[in-house]
């Protein structure tokens, strides 16, 4: 906690509290380190489970790879099934309030609010299927490992595997074509949840809160 909240964007917050800040922060935010590629967060601890589900009014899932090239099996897992295990745990939430899902876009022209269904591809390519994905990923890694690959010609087979199977189905990279995915998942799954889907297509710096121009990183 202290590694994000020593950034410069809450050097307004520093101003205002003082001294008080770090006190305001250790009351007001509890992080629990959880990984969204397991199912319930892969959190192991029943009671911490059932008080957050008790708890938890608001939910946003930014969770995710954004290398473009990322390995197929690690995008897969956090971008697409990432984002099928935080629905399952929102619908398992009584006082949910809202659930927010960061997905991202790639098209041109103009861009209608409507969520990816399942199965269905950006070039009207036929039969995109996530389980079969899963199985295409599994059975490409379980191949390297049988016939002795290196880590590194595992690591840069499942790069190319990943920019294969997107661009087969009109995406430019893995990246895009796994958060797709994973907004097939989260429409398909969301049961009345209180849902909303952002689609930024790029994270620049802030405009003008808590300052203008912050940003973490390159960019």
């Amino acid at each position: 906690m202290h590694y994000v909240i020593g950034k410069d964007l809450f050097q307004v917050l520093r101003k205002i509290w003082g001294k008080d800040f770090d006190t305001l922060i250790s009351e007001k935010v509890c992080v629990v380190p959880g990984e969204v590629s397991l199912p319930q967060m892969g959190l192991k601890d029943s009671n911490l489970v059932e008080e957050m589900k008790n708890q938890v009014e608001i939910i946003v899932n930014l969770a995710a790879t954004t290398k473009f090239d990322e390995r197929y099996d690690v995008a897969l897992t956090t971008n697409t099934l990432g984002a099928k295990h935080v629905v399952s745990f929102a619908e398992q939430c009584p006082n949910l309030k809202l659930l927010v899902h960061i997905s991202t876009g790639e098209r041109e022209g103009l861009i209608l609010e409507t969520p990816y269904k399942l199965g269905e591809s950006l070039n009207g390519t036929q039969g995109l299927d996530i389980a079969t994905e899963e199985k295409v990923a599994e059975e490409k890694f379980k191949q390297l490992e049988e016939n002795g690959a290196t880590e590194e010609t595992i690591i840069m087979a499942m790069k190319d595997l990943g920019l294969e199977r997107a661009r087969m189905y009109g995406w430019p990279n893995t990246y895009v074509f796994t958060k797709a995915m994973g907004e097939m998942v989260v429409s398909d799954l969301e049961n009345n949840l209180p849902l909303i889907i952002i689609r930024p297509t790029i994270v620049t710096s802030t405009y003008k809160e808590p300052f203008p121009g912050w940003i973490e990183g390159v960019r």
